[in-house]
């Protein structure tokens, strides 16, 4: 129904299901952002290959249910660049040639985690992938401010602009208006 009233717009789906995303590739999906990587149901990537669309390979420690149960790392970037970089291969290997990397902020992290990770995003660009970042609304913000997730608004375009900053290319939000000014803001300053 999107596509019909505005055929332009580039739709994408989340899930980790193969099934669920080749439906919806079926009825005009370009993009299969994927929270598990390709880690829960690996036949994805033969689905994203069938269809020749883009994949979000995001990394996630854990299920959804109990990610936040505890989660502890040695080295939280090392990790997750390492996750990464073995899951963007596997995408390769099967011939997908359009592949976003997301570091899963608030997926199976803790405060620090999450901060590490924005703060050395500059070591992703290495992969050579585009990185996409969901930093809206995040319940790390609410615990180093004290702010409830509808006073977030703020603070998550102050970290989208240092993401945008050290190498983030796409942003995901709820707060649409806002991070697209950051974003032409960006891109006013910024030719790379």
């Amino acid at each position: 129904e999107i596509l019909k009233r505005k055929p332009d717009a580039i739709l994408s789906i989340d899930t980790t299901k193969a099934n669920v995303a080749k439906e919806a590739l079926k009825s005009g999906v370009s993009i299969v952002n994927d929270i598990s990587g390709g880690m829960f149901e690996p036949d994805i990537f033969n689905v994203v290959k069938e269809f020749n669309v883009a994949i979000v390979l995001m990394h996630i420690k854990g299920k959804p249910k109990t990610m936040q149960a505890s989660p502890v790392y040695s080295d939280v970037v090392s990790e997750v660049y390492n996750y990464l970089a073995i899951q963007s291969e596997i995408a390769c290997t099967h011939g997908i040639h359009k592949i976003i990397i997301d570091p899963g902020i608030g997926f199976g992290k803790r405060t620090e985690d999450n901060l590490g990770l924005i703060e050395r995003l500059e070591d992703f660009k290495s992969l050579g992938f585009p990185i996409m970042m969901g930093l809206s609304r995040k319940s790390f913000i609410g615990n180093i401010l004290n702010l409830p997730v509808e006073e977030r608004d703020d603070a998550t375009n102050t970290l989208n602009s240092f993401s945008l900053w050290n190498g983030a290319r796409m942003i995901r939000t709820h707060n649409v208006k806002q991070a697209v000014q950051t974003c032409k803001l960006f891109n006013s300053m910024i030719k790379d």
